[in-house]
């Protein structure tokens, strides 16, 4: 009875100590120090997303020709992905865009939408009830397909900033809402731009800013602005969550057009 009372605190604490590493965040992934792996990186992390989602705010305005500048200050996009179970939802919301609305639904190779706004003209979507399409499935794409390959995807990732008129550069870390993140940029002037694509009519300026998780190198951040002589100034935020739950269902059948 002594020894079992001795052998008890030391049993306690055992016991204490797994608990303790069970709830422990996992451990940090290497750290990286190169701007173009934090980036090859942040894209090939994605390949065993379950489900995620985002959400996106626009800034700034934009020239459309023969229909003047829209304020992109209001429109607002999101949407969530289960990569599983095959289905997705999606909004796109711009007021300022003509009346612009998109809500879309996918269910596995199936696809329900309603636009309002102009748009509803180009498309032939009704904004009262849902259009149902077919969605080809993705898996017979070949390029698709080779994408599936993290080899193969790398060399791909690599091979497109190489082509880079300049490269990417690592900026100090910051925090993406609760993880540390790696933070890398890159700013690209019209005339790079018209080097990379002698037949680009790029009268401005470009800059990216990546955001990527130091625990799993996954993007939580992209930020994206750029400046035009012919379409104005304007810029993007997108941010991402993962393992989020998905609820996406059919709409109902009086809410789908014939």
């Amino acid at each position: 009875m002594t020894r079992r009372l001795v052998l008890l605190p030391i049993a306690v604490v055992a016991v204490l100590s797994l608990v303790l590493a069970a709830c422990s965040s996992p451990p940090a992934a290497p750290a990286l120090t190169d701007p173009k792996e934090i980036v090859t990186k942040g894209v090939t992390s994605l390949a065993d997303v379950k489900s995620f989602e985002f959400t996106t705010t626009f800034s700034g305005s934009v020239k459309a020709e023969q229909l003047g500048s829209f304020d992109l200050s209001s429109v607002k996009m999101s949407g969530a992905i289960d990569v599983a179970n095959k289905t997705a939802k999606f909004t796109f919301d711009a007021p300022a865009i003509m009346g612009t609305k998109i809500d879309a639904l996918m269910i596995g190779n199936t696809a329900y939408y309603k636009v309002a706004g102009a748009l509803s003209m180009m498309t032939g979507g009704s904004a009262d009830k849902y259009t149902k399409v077919d969605v080809p499935d993705p898996s017979a794409n070949p390029d698709a397909a080779a994408l599936q390959d993290p080899a193969k995807l790398v060399a791909k990732l690599n091979e497109a900033l190489a082509l880079l008129p300049v490269q990417p550069t690592k900026a100090g870390d910051e925090r993406c809402g609760d993880a540390d993140c790696y933070h890398v940029t890159l700013a690209v002037t019209g005339e790079q731009l018209r080097a990379l694509n002698p037949g680009a009519a790029a009268a401005g300026s470009l800059s990216l800013d990546l955001f990527t998780r130091k625990q799993d190198y996954r993007p939580a951040k992209l930020a994206l602005s750029a400046t035009s002589a012919e379409m104005g100034t304007f810029g993007l935020v997108l941010e991402l969550r993962y393992d989020v739950n998905v609820s996406v269902a059919p709409p109902p059948a009086d809410q789908i057009a014939p």
